[in-house]
Formats: C-alpha cells, sequence, structure tokens
C-alpha cells in the first residue's frame, strides 16, 4: 500500500518540478536560440572563470612589457653616443606605453558589470608607469633616450612577478578576492537583476500590453517618462535632477538602496580635461544645457510659476562652482527663462511637447549667447565664409514616448499612439560665388575638422536637426554661422560627460590646430550621464604625452 501511495505521488513530484524549472529551462532555451549564453549561469561564470581570465590576461601583458623592456635595454647597450636605432626604440616605447595602458584597463575591469576604483594602488601604480612610458616616449621623439627607462625596467620586472601566471590551484583564492564583487556588490547585482528583467521572454511578452493598458487607463508614459499639463511629455530623469540633492551633497552619495549614488566627482573631471586642454594651448568653454523641466516646471506641476523658469535648477550651483575652479562658463538658463517668457507673442515654445529636447527659437538663442562668448576671446577673428539660412517645416516624434516603448506595441494593430509635433527648421547653407559674385551653388553646412580652430563636443542637443532631420539646422550650424567660419563637432548621445571624451582619446589628433573646445552637456548628465564621470586621459600620439 505504501509503495502504491509513492507510485502515485510521483507525477505529482514531476508535475511541481516541471512548474518550478520551467521558467529557468524556457528562458534559457530562448537565449540559447538568440545564439546567446545563459544568462542565469552569469554570475556563475563571473563569480569562477572570469577571475581566472583575468589573472591569465594580465600576466600576458605584464610578460609582453617585460618582454618589451628587455628589446630596448638590448638597443640601447648596443648603441653609442652617437648612433642608436631611434626608429627601432621608438617603435617599442609606443608598444611599451599601449601595454601599460591595456594591463590597467584589465585590472580595472573586474566583470561585465564592476570597474575597479581609479584610486586604489595597482591602478595608481599603473597610472604612473604610464606616465612614464609617455615621458620616455616624448624624450626619444625629442632625439635622446631618458633616464626613465632605468624606473620602467624595475617596474616590469616588478610586474612580471605580481602578475604571474596563475594555476588551477590558485581558483579557490582568486574566487575569494574577486567575490566582494559580485555577490556582496549592488554595482553587480543590479545591472545583473534589470539585464535579466529586460531579457525575460516573459516579461517581454507581457510588458507592453501591460504598459498600453496602464497608458490607456492612467495615461502612464512607464518609468521614463513624467505626463505634465496640457498634454506636455517630460523625461523622468530630467525632472528627478531637479528633485534629488545636488550632485555634490551628501545626500547624493550615501543613498538608499534603490536609489543610484553620485560617486564621481564632475567639477574635478571638468577640471582635469581644462588643464588637459590648456597644457596643449587650448581654451574650454563649458555650456550647461537646461533641461525641459528648467524652462517649463509650471508645465510639470501646477505649483510652480511661470516666472520660477531657469532659477532653481542645481546647475546654477554647478555654474558658480565651476567658476570658481577657473572654468569658463556659459549662462544659457536666464536667456532661455526670458524668451520663453515670449512663447506667447511668439505662438510657440522653445521645446517640443514630447520631446526632452528644443526647437529652433532656442537653438538660434543658444548659437547667439556662444558666439558672442567665443567672440570675447583675444585669439578670436572673424570668418569669412558666407552662410545663409532657409526655412523649412518637418514632423518629429517625441523621444519621450519612444523611450516609453508603447509605441512598439502591437496589440491589435495599435501603432499610431503619438502623432507626430510640426516643427519649423532653419537649415544653414554655404554660399559659393563665381569670381563675378554670382551665387553659383548653396551646400548644407558641413563640419570642417581640417581648417577649423573651433571643436564641439556635444550629446543630443547637439545631434538634434544637426544630423538627423532636415540636417544642418542643428545649433552646430547656427554656431558656425554667428561665427561666419565652420567648426568641427564629436557628439555622443547621453555620453557628453564621459563617452565623448572616450572619443576624443582615441582620436586626439582631432585637437591639431584647434584654440577652443565647446563642450555642451544637459544638465541631467551631472547626474545620470552614461559612464558616470570618469577621468579619462588624452595621450597625444605625436608628442607621447598626456
Amino acid at each position: 500500500m505504501k509503495n502504491m501511495t509513492k507510485i502515485a505521488a510521483i507525477p505529482l513530484i514531476a508535475v511541481f518540478l516541471l512548474v518550478i524549472y520551467a521558467v529557468p529551462i524556457t528562458q534559457g532555451v530562448a537565449e540559447l536560440r538568440r545564439g546567446r549564453s545563459i544568462q542565469a549561469l552569469d554570475l556563475v561564470v563571473d563569480a569562477t572563470a572570469t577571475p581566472f581570465r583575468n589573472a591569465s590576461a594580465q600576466h600576458a601583458l605584464a610578460d609582453k612589457f617585460s618582454s618589451y623592456t628587455d628589446s630596448i635595454a638590448s638597443e640601447l647597450s648596443m648603441a653609442n653616443d652617437s648612433v642608436w636605432n631611434r626608429e627601432r626604440i621608438q617603435g617599442l616605447a609606443e608598444e611599451l606605453l599601449y601595454t601599460a595602458q591595456d594591463l590597467r584597463k584589465t585590472v580595472i575591469k573586474k566583470n561585465r558589470h564592476v570597474r575597479a576604483d581609479s584610486v586604489s594602488l595597482p591602478v595608481m601604480r599603473l597610472d604612473t608607469l604610464s606616465g612614464q612610458c609617455a615621458g620616455f616616449l616624448s624624450a626619444l621623439r625629442n632625439g635622446t633616450p631618458s633616464a626613465l627607462f632605468a624606473a620602467i625596467r624595475s617596474n616590469g620586472k616588478t610586474l612580471a612577478q605580481e602578475y604571474r601566471q596563475p594555476s588551477f590551484l590558485d581558483i579557490p583564492l582568486l574566487i575569494v578576492k574577486n567575490i566582494r564583487y559580485i555577490l556582496w556588490n549592488d554595482r553587480y547585482l543590479r545591472p545583473y537583476e534589470k539585464e535579466m528583467e529586460n531579457s525575460s521572454v516573459f516579461a517581454l511578452g507581457a510588458r507592453p500590453k501591460m504598459l498600453l493598458t496602464y497608458y490607456r487607463l492612467f495615461r502612464d508614459l512607464g518609468e521614463k517618462g513624467i505626463r505634465g499639463r496640457n498634454g506636455w511629455f517630460f523625461y523622468k530623469p530630467d525632472v528627478d535632477f531637479l528633485i534629488k540633492p545636488y550632485v555634490r551633497d551628501r545626500r547624493s552619495i550615501v543613498v538608499d538602496p534603490n536609489d543610484r549614488p553620485v560617486s564621481d566627482n564632475p567639477v574635478a573631471a571638468i577640471k582635469k580635461f581644462k588643464e588637459q586642454l590648456n597644457a596643449r594651448g587650448i581654451d574650454m568653454l563649458l555650456v550647461i544645457m537646461p533641461g525641459k523641466p528648467s524652462i517649463y516646471p509650471d508645465v510639470v506641476s501646477s505649483r510652480m510659476a511661470p516666472g520660477s523658469a531657469g532659477s532653481f535648477s542645481h546647475s546654477l550651483r554647478m555654474l558658480s562652482d565651476l567658476k570658481k575652479q577657473g572654468v569658463e562658463v556659459v549662462d544659457l538658463f536666464t536667456p532661455f527663462a526670458r524668451e520663453r517668457l515670449r512663447d506667447h507673442e511668439a505662438g510657440d515654445s522653445i521645446y517640443l511637447h514630447e520631446d526632452t529636447h528644443w526647437k529652433a527659437r532656442a537653438v538660434r538663442l543658444a548659437a547667439r549667447v556662444v558666439a558672442d562668448r567665443i567672440r570675447q576671446y583675444p585669439w578670436f577673428a572673424a570668418g569669412s565664409t558666407e552662410y545663409i539660412l532657409d526655412s523649412i517645416t518637418i514632423d518629429r516624434i517625441g523621444d519621450v514616448g519612444t523611450m516609453s516603448t508603447l509605441p512598439l506595441n502591437k496589440v491589435r494593430g495599435l501603432y499610431g499612439l503619438f502623432m507626430p509635433e510640426k516643427t519649423k527648421c532653419y537649415k544653414v547653407y554655404r554660399i559659393i560665388r563665381d569670381p563675378q559674385g554670382v551665387e553659383t551653388e548653396r551646400i548644407p553646412y558641413k563640419d570642417d575638422f581640417r581648417t577649423s580652430i573651433i571643436l564641439l563636443l556635444g550629446d543630443s542637443f547637439s545631434r538634434i536637426y544637426q544630423t538627423d532631420d532636415p540636417r544642418s539646422a542643428g545649433w552646430i550650424s547656427h554656431l558656425a554661422l554667428e561665427l561666419a567660419q565652420p567648426i568641427a563637432s564629436l557628439v555622443n548621445d547621453g555620453g557628453a560627460s564621459t563617452l565623448v571624451r572616450q572619443s576624443l582619446a582615441r582620436k586626439p589628433n582631432l585637437l591639431k590646430g584647434k584654440k577652443l573646445v565647446v563642450w555642451e552637456i544637459v544638465e541631467r548628465d551631472f547626474r545620470f550621464g552614461d559612464e558616470g564621470w570618469k577621468d579619462v586621459p588624452i595621450v597625444d600620439k605625436d608628442l607621447g604625452k598626456e
């Protein structure tokens, strides 16, 4: 009888186990079909295999570094005071510098989500070593081997001993040393959890229908959007930047588990970048772009008045802090607030209704204000390029609605939840004339990296209307129009805090011949910028120095 009872329980146990494991099995199969690894195992891999892989990579780079120092020592030993293979030694010195930089990257990257603190002792030592290598390379290019090489070679031997090839017996120790970056680190667990949510086949199937239902019932735009008055949409990080404490306030550093701490110091990062440029004889001008809620706070909440526009943002304190550090800045909040009060007279707003970005009135105003500041530099000379404007009206689908993912719903064929907004733009054309002065051609504005003396770094505010429809109508073109000369630009959506500087670091030759870098940053990026506010060394490959 007991055996029959046990046998009868087997189907129930099987059903129970099937229910328990159906979700992870289905998810795993879906991920394999998409050609990627099973995400549920990523944590196990990062806890066990990743430390071993990192240690092996670090050993290979340290060994490579030591090998290069030996080769350079051999070349130098064969040289006399008047004859030495400069080209050969310079090539080895360049590889030495790149290897030191690559080693630093592997030491910082603990796993797919967590990076080590840039002020940790191993990273600081590698920063010093990279600086020594850059100095050595610079001395070689100036024609003389440097005494720095003795220290570099000594450090190379130390690296080879410190970053030795791990054996399988070292795996338990590596796991213990790195486990704090995974199981006891919210910098890993939170993005890991978010990644699982975003890739879940069940969530991806149910979320669009739930979002659509919430929007239909409550006009809820989801976690990224806020519905304001008069049908306006606002990007939630824009609003959060205003209502959360100032980024250098202690309350922004020590936060509750559901918030994102601000661990980087934007003021220090901006000052460091300014110093890097100044060392090359280049000025820097910082332009903080007002977010839409700063200029239209009364449209976010009826408790705010139109007169408070531009007067309460944390960016005003940021401007003050930066000025105290010697950073040259432009205040757009005051002119934007004044211009916004002319909306009734102009019959239009200066920001799009369902988008985070500005309209042509604000675009042209920003170009005029910044151009007025640029003209004050002693080196500035008015350009001679002739430009002309031509108006064009485009349909712009707001990015707030797009970021809500609601337009991706295909429930019962519902595609058109948000209607495009018509907005007037002013496209900039360069005028070409024949020797008699007769106009022969109009060419849409284009950057000129070769001859320009101004490089503009920016985010999506520098991209909108410029490289997307209608093109050549963004504030980059209008700034060139105001200055009567083309400029150069490097733009990264959402990445003006760090990513755009990293792009510049990979292309330092863009700074050649430049007298000014205009750095445009939307204010929310002081808290929410991609990759935060990292220190980005810019090594000039021609000069061999930062």
